[in-house]
Formats: structure tokens, C-alpha cells, sequence
């Protein structure tokens, strides 16, 4: 019982220490996105994927005019 309450408690801690650091190594804030990673936690990496791409592509532009 234990263990099953574990391998399904174990990603919803991931999840948010996983995306906030995402989004803080891309300069946003680490506290907001834990939040959004605890509220949806497996949404919240796709979410966070995508702004990142998103900051990425318009640097990118930015450098290239």
C-alpha cells in the first residue's frame, strides 16, 4: 500500500520542482511556476516547453534584424 501511494505521490513532487526550474533557468520566476506545476503537474511541463520555445524563437528574431 505504501509503495503504490509512493510510485503515484513521486511525480506530483517532480513535476513542479521540475518545471520551476525550467522556467527559473529561463528567467522566470521559480515560485510562480512551482505553483502552476503543483496546480498541473503534468500540464504545467508542456506549458513551460512552450513558453521557453516561444522566448526562444523571439530572441532568435530579435538577434536576427
Amino acid at each position: 500500500m505504501i509503495e503504490a501511494l509512493l510510485v503515484i505521490l513521486t511525480p506530483l513532487f517532480f513535476m513542479p520542482l521540475m518545471t520551476a526550474f525550467m522556467a527559473s533557468s529561463h528567467g522566470r520566476s521559480f515560485w510562480r511556476w512551482f505553483g502552476i506545476g503543483c496546480a498541473l503537474p503534468y500540464l504545467s511541463l508542456f506549458v513551460v516547453m512552450f513558453v521557453v520555445h516561444h522566448d526562444k524563437k523571439k530572441l532568435t528574431a530579435a538577434l536576427a534584424a
